[in-house]
């Protein structure tokens, strides 16, 4: 009877984790591990579009968005900035160049100042606003810099190929101070999200990442260009409550059978 049980539950288990997102890499070394309220090196050296030498945490004056990515990239890169470049241009409250800044910092050392600039141009007018040129770097460096940063908030990538690689998709953003206060993972993002975390960036709180909850029970549709709810995920979950309850039920009540007969023996 327990086995019959134990079945059902992990039926039931199994279709509800076909049906939710997977993990975008099963190698070990590929993902993020959250270094919230820890800082970036103090000393690490990049180049702008412009061909000029930054140290990045010098640069960080204000709430800073970073998009770690690599230029060459024709798949998930391409998607997370153009969602940035998106909702940036939703962004109400907020004002580039006062409020906040935006780094987008590749970690292929093969990359130059002269695809960054070339990429620019085109996130830029995909804008659809005005926005500050100085407000948004594209900032490349050598595999020292990249490996100092990107250890410093976590960030393990790996290269499969002369320019292709393996990392997880996602945003982090700093304080003034050089302190990681947010990781927002995925494509696409919400303006009230991204607005709360500069907010909390620029009084240097460290604010909790509830990205992974948001996108299980929403995702986007870019047809409506709205955020629908994942009625089948949260379903799943319901059933598995339900049937953990039922099978809960029902062994309290084999072991209280048993236990009344054994007194009535």
């Amino acid at each position: 009877m327990k086995k019959t049980y134990f079945v059902i539950l992990a039926m039931v288990l199994a279709s509800t984790c076909a049906s939710g997102h997977e993990s975008p890499s099963t190698k070990a070394d590929i993902g993020l591990e959250e270094k919230l309220g820890q800082y970036i090196p103090s000393n690490t050296m990049f180049t702008d579009e412009r061909g000029q030498k930054i140290n990045l945490t010098s640069f960080i004056d204000k709430p800073t968005i970073i998009a770690p990515i690599y230029l060459s990239c024709t798949h998930q890169c391409p998607l997370l900035l153009s969602g940035l470049a998106e909702v940036l241009g939703k962004l109400t409250l907020v004002k580039p160049g006062k409020d906040y800044q935006v780094v987008t910092l590749s970690f292929d050392d093969t990359d130059t100042p002269k695809i960054a600039a070339e990429k620019k141009v085109n996130y830029i007018k995909l804008l659809g606003k005005s926005f500050p040129e100085n407000s948004w770097k594209f900032l490349t460096g050598d595999t020292a810099n990249i490996k100092s940063f990107t250890d410093s908030i976590g960030f393990k990538f790996q290269r499969d190929g002369e320019h292709e690689f393996s990392h997880p998709v996602m945003l982090v953003i700093v304080a003034p101070s050089g302190k990681i206060v947010r990781y927002i993972e995925g494509t696409t993002f919400l303006p009230f999200e991204l607005t709360m975390a500069l907010t909390e960036a620029a009084e240097g709180r460290v604010g909790s990442s509830a990205r992974k909850a948001l996108l299980y029970c929403f995702s986007y549709d870019p047809l409506k260009k709205s955020y629908v709810f994942n009625i089948l995920q949260i379903t799943g979950i319901v059933m598995i409550l339900f049937v953990g309850a039922f099978l809960a039920y029902l062994l309290i009540s084999t072991k209280r059978k048993k236990r009344d007969q054994n007194k009535t023996a």
